[in-house]
Parts: structure tokens; C-alpha cells; sequence
């Protein structure tokens, strides 16, 4: 891995970087079980924040934030699975 677990999922989460199928391959097996974990951390603490009522950029950019996170554990649990058959 590049960089930590953590790193690589602030890193999705914000925007910086994108999972497909070329970066995966140069992961292995624990190195994306820890990067499945800390993805399933940011996105439980950026459900977590609080947005105030009143800021849709704010809200918006949680949105996007949980958009992002979610393409990201799908298209590593698909190639999870695709690994173990």
C-alpha cells in the first residue's frame, strides 16, 4: 500500500483518490481488509457529523463525501469477491 489504511480512506473520502480495478491489484488480501475497515470508520464518522439545517454547501459536501465512500466499498468488496473464487 502506498500509504496507511487510514490515509488512503480520508483520501477517497475527500476527493483526492479513486478505487478501480488497476489500483486494487497492487494491494494485498490484509492490506484490503485494513483499507475495508477504515473506510467503514470515516464513513460512520462522516454520518456521524452534524450539518446545521440552514448550510446546504455544507450538506452537500457530506453528501458527496458518503457518495464517495460507498462507490469505493463497492467496488472493493466486488473485487474481494472476484479474488476468493
Amino acid at each position: 500500500m502506498a500509504g496507511p489504511a487510514w490515509k488512503t480512506a480520508q483520501e477517497l473520502a475527500d476527493g483526492y483518490l479513486s478505487l478501480n480495478l488497476a489500483n486494487l491489484k497492487k494491494f494485498q488480501s490484509n492490506e484490503l481488509e485494513a483499507l475495508q475497515r477504515e473506510i467503514d470508520k470515516v464513513t460512520r464518522e462522516a454520518r456521524a457529523e452534524i450539518v446545521p439545517e440552514n448550510d446546504s454547501d455544507a450538506a452537500q459536501a457530506k453528501n458527496r463525501k458518503l457518495l464517495r465512500l460507498s462507490q469505493a466499498t463497492v467496488v472493493l468488496q466486488s473485487y474481494r469477491s472476484k479474488m476468493s473464487r
